[in-house]
């Protein structure tokens, strides 16, 4: 996986006073976190410490691994519809023969894989493509 490269401003921090258990200092007080990162939507909050620091931390974490996960999974998506299904050339070994797809050349096998010169077979497949391209 590629590396990510995260600072402090692609995110949004939000403080809040918590509710419930805790007592006059937890009601008072905005103690509480939530951050968001805009790129990808995602959300982490922290309720559970009475300072802001060790909620500030707790959330970061939680995001943290979301925005990990979020990205392994983009990633997976994308790996897996980078294949080409176009077949390019067929190599049959017993018949002696190359046959590439786009241009239509034939050559035999033994001259573009024994003898390891497909160069003219790469000429006529790119003189296809460009031929493509330009239309008729």
């Amino acid at each position: 996986m590629k590396e990510l490269h995260l600072t402090r401003k692609d995110f949004v921090v939000e403080w809040f006073s918590g509710r419930g258990c805790g007592g006059q200092h937890r009601n008072k007080h905005s103690n509480c976190c939530r951050i968001k990162h805009p790129a990808t939507g995602l959300k982490a909050q922290s309720t559970e410490h009475r300072d802001r620091h060790s909620n500030q931390r707790a959330a970061f974490a939680v995001l943290a691994k979301r925005i990990l996960a979020h990205y392994q999974r983009q990633e997976a998506s994308t790996r897996g519809r980078a294949r080409p299904t176009e077949v390019v050339r067929t190599y049959h070994a017993v018949r002696n023969e190359v046959i590439d797809k786009a241009s239509g050349r034939r050559d035999t096998y033994k001259r573009v894989v024994i003898e390891a010169s497909p160069g003219d077979m790469i000429e006529a497949r790119l003189a296809a493509c460009v031929q493509e391209e330009a239309g008729p």
